[in-house]
C-alpha cells in the first residue's frame, strides 16, 4: 500500500497499519511513512573511606544503579564527608549524582541536623537542592518532626516546599495526628502543595484513620485531593473497603474523585470485580466516575478489552464516547503498532462503528489524513458518510484548498470530492 504523509508520527504508524489504498493519493509515495545511570551488575570500587576497591583499579563497568546506591548509602553512614569527596572518582555525572544522594540520605538518617546545616552552607543551587531533599528524605524517617520544624525554620521556597513534602509523607506513616496538628500551622499556600503527600502516607498505613480526617478537611482547597490520595492508597490494598468508603461521601467533588480513584486502582488489578461494582452503583454520577476509572485502570494493562467493556456495557453514550477516545489517544500514543493491529482486527458493526467515528472525531485537528482514512472503514454506509462530510468540513476549515487538493486526488466517493475537492 501506498504511504500518506502525516504530520504525527504516532499517528502514522496507525494510518500505515490500517492497509487501505482506495484513499491514499496517488503521489503519496514519495511523503513519508510514517535516565538511567544504570550499567553492568557488579559491586562499585569506591568505599566509604574513598579508598580504590580490589587490586586498586577502578571497574567502570561495576557502577549499576544499585551498588552505587548501596555503597553511597553505606558510605554516608559511615563517614558522609570523606564519601562526598570520593565521589569525584566516579565517572559520570549520573552515576555521581546517583552516590552522592544515597550519602546524602544516609547521612539525614544519621544525623539530620548536621547534614541539612552542612547542605546549607557548602552548597547553592540546584545541587544544594536536591542535596536537601535527599537529607530530608532520610531524616524523615527516623525523626520527622525534628526534620519538619528545622525545614520549617531554615529553607524557603521551594526547597522548603519539597522537603516538607517528603517529611509529611513520613510522619504519615508514623504519627499522623501529630503530622496534621503541625500541619495546621504552615501558611495556605505550602499547606495547599503539600497535605495529599500527608494523606499518601497516611492512607498507606492506616487508611480508616486517613479515612476520618477527610471530612474535616473538605473545607479547604486541597480537601479533595486528600480524598483522592486516601481513596487511591486504600482501593489499591482493599478496594471494596475504599469503595463503601467513597459512597458515604456527601461533598460532590470529592464523592466523585473518590469513585475515579477507586475504579483506576480496582481495573488494575481486578477489572471483572470492578466493573461489577459499576453495576451495583444506583447512582448515574457514581457511574459516571466509576466508569471512567475503570477504564483508566484496565486500559493501563490491556485497552483492547477495556475497549470491548465500554462499548459494549456502558449504557451511557457521552460517558462510554469519553472512554472510547481517551484510551484511543493514550493506545496511538504509547504504542501505535498494537492498537493499529487491534483496530484492524475488530469485526465490522455498530461497536467497532463507534471506536472509529469516536476516534477519527478526536484526531481530526491532529493528523486529518489518518482521520478520514479510519473514518472510511466504518462500515454502515450512512454513518461512514455522515462522519466523513463533518470531518472533511472541519479540515476544510482548518487547512482550505492544501485539504481541499488532497480529497481531490483521493479517491474518496465523487459527492465528496465534489463537495470538499478543489474547486473547479
Amino acid at each position: 500500500m501506498s504511504k500518506t504523509t502525516l504530520v504525527v508520527s504516532h499517528l502514522a504508524t496507525l494510518l500505515v497499519g490500517i492497509g487501505i489504498s482506495y484513499l491514499v493519493l496517488p503521489s503519496a509515495n514519495n511523503g513519508a511513512g510514517s535516565s538511567s545511570g544504570t550499567g553492568e551488575q557488579g559491586t562499585t570500587t569506591l568505599a566509604g573511606n574513598g579508598k580504590k576497591g580490589k587490586k586498586g583499579k577502578k571497574n567502570k563497568k561495576s557502577m549499576s544503579a544499585i551498588s552505587l546506591e548501596q555503597s553511597g548509602y553505606e558510605a554516608g553512614l559511615n563517614d558522609p564527608l570523606a564519601a562526598l569527596a570520593a565521589a569525584k572518582d566516579i565517572p559520570g555525572r549520573d552515576n555521581k549524582y546517583i552516590y552522592t544522594e544515597s550519602v546524602f540520605t544516609a547521612w539525614g538518617e544519621k544525623d539530620g541536623a548536621e547534614a541539612a546545616a552542612w547542605v546549607n552552607e557548602n552548597l547553592k543551587g540546584i545541587e544544594k537542592s536536591d542535596a536537601l531533599y535527599s537529607v530530608a528524605d532520610g531524616w524523615a524517617e527516623v525523626d520527622p518532626e525534628g526534620a519538619a520544624l528545622w525545614f520549617d525554620e531554615n529553607t524557603s521556597g521551594i526547597n522548603r516546599e519539597d522537603a516538607i513534602y517528603e517529611i509529611l509523607e513520613a510522619w504519615g506513616r508514623k504519627t499522623p495526628e501529630n503530622a496534621l496538628a503541625w500541619a495546621e500551622n504552615l501558611d495556605d499556600y505550602t499547606r495547599s502543595g503539600v497535605m495529599d503527600a500527608l494523606a499518601e502516607g497516611w492512607a498507606a498505613n492506616d487508611p480508616e484513620g486517613a479515612s476520618k480526617a477527610v471530612e474535616g478537611l473538605l473545607k479547604y482547597d486541597f480537601g479533595d485531593e486528600f480524598a483522592m490520595n486516601v481513596a487511591g492508597q486504600w482501593a489499591s490494598t482493599d478496594p471494596s473497603a475504599a469503595a463503601n468508603w467513597a459512597g458515604t461521601l456527601e461533598n460532590a467533588d470529592a464523592r466523585a474523585i473518590a469513585f475515579l480513584e477507586v475504579g483506576t486502582e480496582w481495573a488494575l488489578a481486578e477489572p471483572e470485580k470492578a466493573t461489577a461494582w459499576i453495576n451495583s452503583l444506583t447512582s448515574e454520577e457514581d457511574q459516571l466516575y466509576a466508569s471512567l476509572g475503570v477504564a483508566l485502570g484496565w486500559s493501563e494493562h490491556d485497552p483492547g478489552e477495556a475497549l470491548g467493556w465500554a462499548v459494549g456495557s456502558v449504557e451511557n453514550e457521552n460517558t462510554r464516547q469519553r472512554i472510547i477516545e481517551d484510551i484511543m489517544l493514550d493506545w496511538s500514543s504509547n504504542d501505535p503498532n498494537s492498537a493499529a493491529e487491534w483496530l484492524n482486527a475488530q469485526p465490522g458493526g455498530p461497536q467497532n462503528d463507534e471506536i472509529l467515528s469516536t476516534f477519527s472525531s478526536a484526531i481530526i485537528d491532529i493528523d486529518p489524513q489518518a482521520a478520514i482514512t479510519w473514518a472510511s472503514e466504518i462500515s454502515d454506509e450512512t454513518q461512514r458518510n455522515e462522519n466523513l462530510s463533518m470531518l472533511l468540513e472541519e479540515w476544510v476549515a482548518m487547512d482550505g484548498n492544501s485539504a481541499r487538493q488532497w480529497v481531490s486526488g483521493s479517491n474518496l466517493s465523487d459527492d465528496l470530492k465534489q463537495r470538499f475537492g478543489t474547486q473547479q
